[in-house]
């Protein structure tokens, strides 16, 4: 599973367009990467400002 840092995140947006299970909401208070991911890293490689990660378990 993924994180978003929302310090960094620009809101560009990219992270919910390449996302194949569309697992990445955007609202208001916050960016979540919901369960419904399967942990391609497709975000984390193409998010322009590297504001998303792997998560530590």
């Amino acid at each position: 599973m993924y994180k978003i840092d929302e310090t960094s995140c620009i809101d560009c947006g990219v992270c919910m367009k390449i996302c194949p299970k569309n697992a990445i909401e955007f609202t208001k208070f916050a960016h979540t990467i919901t369960d419904i991911c399967i942990s391609c890293g497709l975000c984390a490689k193409n998010c322009p400002v590297k504001a998303i990660s792997k998560k530590e378990d």
